[in-house]
C-alpha cells in the first residue's frame, strides 16, 4: 500500500465502517442475546445484506478522496446526494428494516468527519445534505 493510499480518507475511516458493520451484524444475528432469550427474538433483517451496505460506504469514502482537497459545498453536495439515494434505496430493498435513525444518526456523523477530513470549510460542511 503506498503512502497516499495510507492517507486516504477511506485508510482513515475504515475501521470505523467495519465497526459499524460489525455492530449491526450483532444486532441482526442476535448474537448478544443469551440462548434463553432467543427463543421470541425475531431475526430483525438478514444479516446477508451487510456486505452490501459496507460497500457502500467505502465506495463514499472513495468518492470523497476522489474530489481533492478543500472542496466546495457543491462538490460535497454532489458525492453526499446520491450516497444518501443509494442508502434510501437499499433500505428500502430491504423493508427499512436495517437503518433505523440510529443507523442514519451514526452515518451522518461519518459523513461529516469524512467530508470534514477532505479540508473542506466550515460553510461548504454546512450545505451537506441531512440523511432522511
Amino acid at each position: 500500500m503506498s503512502a497516499a493510499a495510507d492517507n486516504s480518507i477511506r485508510a482513515q475511516f475504515q475501521p470505523e465502517v467495519d465497526e459499524f458493520i460489525d455492530d449491526l451484524t450483532t444486532f441482526a444475528t442476535g448474537s448478544y442475546l443469551q440462548d434463553e432469550d432467543k427463543d421470541l427474538w425475531e431475526e430483525p433483517f438478514d444479516p446477508a445484506v451487510l456486505p452490501d451496505l459496507k460497500k457502500l460506504l467505502e465506495m463514499f469514502l472513495d468518492a470523497l478522496d476522489l474530489i481533492g482537497d478543500d472542496p466546495e459545498g457543491d462538490a460535497l453536495v454532489k458525492v453526499v446526494a446520491p450516497f444518501y439515494e443509494n442508502l434510501e434505496e437499499f433500505n428500502e430493498k430491504h423493508a427499512n428494516a436495517v437503518l433505523e435513525p440510529e443507523e442514519k444518526a451514526d452515518i451522518e456523523t461519518l459523513v461529516f468527519r469524512a467530508a470534514a477530513a477532505t479540508g473542506a470549510t466550515d460553510e461548504a460542511l454546512n450545505e451537506l445534505p441531512e440523511l432522511e
